[in-house]
């Protein structure tokens, strides 16, 4: 069989162009000619144009084509066939994307009334401006439909738009109370349509800057985001006012005010979420130089060096949400941040250092208190003794560690619960008790610190502990005082009174317990027992003890930084196990047969020991309670 290029043509409904066209390129050359040149083809070549009109109805280029039927790979034809199910995949999503952009322009022009429908052309004007500064993704975040979004056609957006361009007709002045709440619903309304993108929030902003078009036609102004930027951070600066004194206030109000500092934070936070969203592990260089910028701007824009004002600053932040309120601000990002924090600035001892790390960890922000606070809260002269040479140099190595908010945070629950402890026990004296007992004593000092004191000391912990704390007693040369029994006890075997007993513990006579920083890592079985056992020792006897809230009562920034300081407790062997609710707690009290409880919040124990301080010492937002529970 023989075929001229018009025959050909005819037989395979192809034009005599785009055979000569296959020719030219290499594609289809005729196997034979004539003696006057003309071309002729064969079944061979039939055969060959035929599987090039197939693969070019399945989306094969021409340069494909030719790779996959003379290409000297054998995998070409199966790499090109995946090739071309990504093209073709390709294909469907950007017609599914031109349908929602078109659905979209539907929806622009259909909005509103007859005098607020917006004008077709306008309507493609607009989706042409998203498309110039927006890329795909984000097109389809913005235009996307759901419980948790909103659209930029929705009625409560365009209406809110309105109200804010009023209040800006009206000179409605921005610090007024009227502004902050419209400042508060825009800011909730932006998180919503760009579904809490910083990146799309930015690029929507820019738009409306540099498009005058834009401005026209969806109503915002480059006037009216500056008003708006202005009610949102007086709005702020109300709620950071609750928590600060007059001149705190009006310094954090200067320095929120600064345009570089608020200019500087959606940058950073951008920043920050790429990484998180790339899956960077916190730890890493380029995650922790992003920390360490964003602990400079903190402070440029809320405290300075002012130590004491940065902890209130952190305190309002953790008992106000809406403080927390941003686009790209969400719990995954500030647990995100949270965790390269504590890896940036960890004032950990290592596991092997001790049967217990948290004991260790305690005495060394005691031992920091004594160098670095003023005027000390807890006068503990031992604190640097009982810890050995290694670890005093690490502390005295590390000392700006110290002063970070979050040491600045742990210390003052520290020193300020065991000052506490000191004054209970002070009182007791006073009232003729001569029994104080230490529950979980870990390296506590208060035996050393006050050898004289009338009646017994009964210092009680897991045997491994006692042991480790003795030899470090002995190597310090620290003396034990004639008063002092060591009572090794575990807790969860509920061995305390039989413990107590041999030492010497008078079950008659009244007894103050000291139960600090134990609990949470107890079941709450065990914290029943322990303290049925105290409720059924003579009368007046009292326990002051901490306690673990619930997690999921507190505060955002609280419970993001709990979860993870208990994961890390976890991993170093000492999980938490048990969480109070306090009225709950309260009533337990009762039934197990004390007759009376004090609680303490952290505003009181920061007025009764904390107050006028300028060294940040300050207790927050505290996971924990302490209890005063008397028999």
């Amino acid at each position: 069989m023989q075929l001229k290029i018009g025959e050909l043509a005819k037989k395979v409904g192809l034009s005599i162009r785009t055979l000569h066209h296959y020719d030219a390129i290499g594609l289809l050359s005729p196997s034979q000619r004539t003696d006057g040149g003309a071309r002729l083809y064969g079944r061979d070549d039939l055969i060959r144009l035929h599987r090039i009109e197939a693969l070019k109805r399945y989306g094969y280029s021409l340069a494909d084509i030719m790779s996959s039927l003379d290409g000297p790979l054998a995998d070409a034809p199966l790499h090109i066939l995946q090739r071309q199910i990504a093209e073709l995949d390709a294909q469907a999503l950007r017609a599914q994307r031109l349908g929602r952009h078109l659905q979209h322009l539907v929806d622009m022009i259909a909005a509103g009334s007859e005098t607020t429908a917006i004008d077709w052309l306008d309507a493609l004007e607009l989706m042409d401006m998203y498309r110039k500064h927006l890329n795909d993704d984000e097109l389809d975040t913005l235009l996307a439909s759901g419980p948790d979004t909103v659209a930029p056609t929705d009625p409560s957006w365009t209406e809110l738009i309105d109200e804010v361009r009023r209040a800006v007709e009206q000179s409605l002045p921005a610090e007024s109370s009227a502004a902050q709440a419209l400042a508060w619903r825009w800011i909730r309304q932006v998180v919503r349509m760009t579904r809490n993108n910083p990146a799309l929030a930015t690029r929507l902003m820019l738009m409306q800057l540099g498009e005058p078009r834009a401005q026209q036609i969806v109503g915002i102004t480059a006037q009216m985001l500056a008003w708006i930027d202005e009610a949102f951070t007086h709005a702020r600066c109300a709620l950071f006012a609750r928590h600060l004194s007059a001149a705190q206030t009006e310094e954090v109000r200067r320095r929120q005010f600064a345009a570089t500092n608020r200019q500087a934070w959606p940058a950073l936070v951008i920043e920050l979420r790429t990484h998180m969203q790339a899956g960077v592990d916190p730890g890493a260089e380029p995650v922790q130089a992003i920390v360490r910028r964003w602990q400079q701007l903190f402070r440029d824009s809320f405290c300075g060096d002012d130590a004491a004002l940065e902890a209130r600053i952190r305190n309002a932040l953790m008992q106000e949400p809406d403080l927390q309120l941003g686009v790209g601000l969400d719990d995954a990002l500030l647990a995100y941040l949270h965790k390269a924090h504590l890896v940036g600035n960890d004032t950990a001892v290592p596991v092997q250092a001790a049967p217990k790390p948290s004991a260790l960890k305690v005495a060394v922000q005691r031992a920091a208190h004594q160098l670095l606070d003023r005027p000390l809260v807890l006068d503990d002269p031992v604190a640097l003794t009982i810890l050995d040479a290694e670890e005093i140099q690490a502390l005295r190595d590390n000392l700006e560690t110290f002063r970070q908010p979050t040491s600045l945070g742990m210390r003052s629950s520290v020193v300020v619960r065991s000052r506490l402890a000191d004054d209970v026990w002070a009182a007791a004296i006073e009232r003729g008790v001569r029994q104080y007992v230490v529950l979980g004593a870990g390296l506590d000092t208060t035996a050393y610190r006050h050898p004289d004191a009338p009646g017994r000391l009964f210092e009680v912990d897991l045997p491994a502990t006692q042991t480790w704390k003795q030899t470090r007693l002995r190597e310090a040369g620290i003396a034990v005082p004639p008063s002092l029994r060591f009572v090794p006890v575990d807790f969860e075997s509920v061995g305390l009174a039989e413990g107590l007993a041999r030492a010497g513990f008078d079950a008659d006579a009244p007894a103050v317990f000291s139960w600090l920083g134990v609990t949470m890592y107890l079941d709450e079985a065990a914290v029943a027992e322990t303290l049925r056992f105290i409720a059924g020792c003579a009368k007046d006897s009292a326990v002051l003890f901490e306690y673990a809230l619930p997690l999921s009562s507190m505060p955002t920034m609280m419970r993001i930084a709990m979860e993870q300081l208990t994961a890390q407790f976890a991993q170093r062997g000492e999980p938490w196990k048990s969480f109070f609710e306090p009225a709950a707690l309260a009533g337990m009290l009762g039934t197990l047969g004390f007759s009376s409880s004090e609680t303490w919040t952290p505003d009181e124990l920061n007025r009764r020991y904390l107050a006028n301080r300028t060294d940040g010492l300050n207790i927050g937002v505290a996971p924990t309670r302490l209890v005063l529970a008397t028999v």
